[in-house]
């Protein structure tokens, strides 16, 4: 089942982007990546979880895409899949096809380990009960902004990605996907980006002002969950993964075919993504 599969490595880590393209490159940038991981375990590209649209999450059942917890699966490439492999097509394709799709594969894989960061941002932080019992609301909110509304447009748009990997076993486009996502949800993102600043500077007030607020961060940093990141990293996912998504967005351009629907799409897709 190609869904299974899918589902089993939904969880590698990724962190930097590099614009490589042979399969060996890649192969060695995601082993590096499922080992330490900020984005997908911290910063998504992207490693914790997300939640639900609206600030509605904490009350909403995890989605299906929070069940994926394997994250040391050894299909790391979309060629790699049993399914792709036993189906033939990769004598069909052509090498830039290939190339193309492991490009297209990659921004899905890796905006399932930024969903799982963000969940847990939420989950490990956000609503620790002795966290909220020392943040007044004001502050909370402050801290933490919009990221509920980010973590659940992560989820819609994760979810959308999803399906159309699972219609075929190459990958018809993912950029228009991505487009409709920015035109429609992305906006979210410019909220958050712009508390930024205000949201550093509580950050720093709070360490100073509140012991109890410090020594409960750095208790749950040392959880083995955090993988060694730090708080901040976390609260830094959304900026980084909007930033990556345009950087996957133009390595799926370089190999796309030129005068194409797809060319047209990925062109799309980066000015939006350029916009925001």
């Amino acid at each position: 089942n190609l869904s299974d599969l899918f589902r089993s490595f939904l969880g590698l880590l990724y962190q930097e982007y590099r614009d490589k393209s042979t399969r060996e490159e890649i192969e060695t940038r995601r082993l590096q990546d499922s080992q330490t991981d900020p984005e997908e375990t911290s910063p998504s590209e992207e490693t914790p979880s997300e939640a639900e649209p609206s600030s509605t999450s904490e009350n909403k059942a995890p989605p299906q895409i929070n069940l994926l917890r394997n994250s040391n699966s050894r299909f790391n490439l979309w060629q790699d899949l049993p399914e792709v492999q036993n189906s033939g097509v990769l004598s069909i394709l052509q090498p830039d096809e290939i190339k193309l799709q492991e490009a297209m594969f990659e921004l899905v894989t890796s905006e399932a380990s930024y969903y799982k960061s963000l969940n847990l941002l939420v989950s490990h932080f956000m609503e620790n009960e002795r966290l909220k019992k020392i943040l007044h609301q004001s502050e909370a909110h402050i801290l933490f902004s919009n990221v509920l509304d980010v973590m659940a447009v992560s989820e819609r748009f994760l979810l959308d990605l999803e399906q159309r990997v699972e219609e075929n076993i190459v990958i018809s486009d993912v950029c228009d996907i991505v487009y409709q996502h920015t035109v429609n949800h992305f906006s979210v993102y410019i909220t958050y980006v712009s508390n930024q600043t205000y949201q550093e500077r509580a950050y720093k007030q709070l360490l100073q002002d509140k012991p109890a607020f410090r020594e409960v961060i750095s208790q749950l940093e040392l959880d083995p969950k955090c993988k060694g990141l730090s708080f901040s990293s976390f609260l830094i996912l959304p900026f980084q993964r909007i930033t990556r998504l345009k950087l996957l967005v133009q390595n799926i351009l370089k190999k796309v075919e030129e005068k194409s629907d797809r060319e047209s799409t990925a062109l799309d897709a980066h000015k939006e993504l350029e916009t925001v």
